[in-house]
């Protein structure tokens, strides 16, 4: 009944709208965690061609945290889950019930997490 009040509005419904674009377009860490890690890899590789442009260029760097040198992948992600992501999906989450994204948001960020921990900076661990 809730949602169906808040559906009523023009401008609700336009701000939802919105919102779930926002959420499409950072929601990776809700994938299943092989499609997440893919696509942090992915995502990290272009931040990194990007701050080798700048440094090439002499331009200010925009993201120093991703020099490939000296970045972790996993703290960025643990961060990226931390600031963004963990808020609006629990939001989310209270608003449309949805545990399998709440789920797979949970376990990521407990890879990442256990990778962190072991102080990689990698997308995976070493083959054992």
């Amino acid at each position: 009944e809730s949602i169906k009040t808040v559906l009523t509005s023009p401008e609700n419904r336009i701000l939802i709208k919105r919102m779930l674009i926002k959420c499409a377009d950072i929601s990776n860490p809700c994938r299943p965690m092989e499609q997440c890690i893919e696509w942090a890899g992915r995502i990290s590789e272009e931040y990194f061609a990007q701050t080798d442009e700048e440094k090439r260029q002499g331009l200010p760097v925009v993201m120093p945290v991703f020099d490939r040198n000296t970045c972790s992948i996993p703290k960025s992600q643990i961060s990226f889950i931390d600031y963004f992501i963990t808020d609006m999906f629990d939001a989310w989450d209270a608003f449309a019930d949805l545990p399998n994204l709440m789920q797979n948001l949970d376990n990521n960020f407990k890879y990442w997490k256990g990778l962190d921990e072991r102080k990689l900076r990698s997308l995976r661990p070493p083959p054992e």
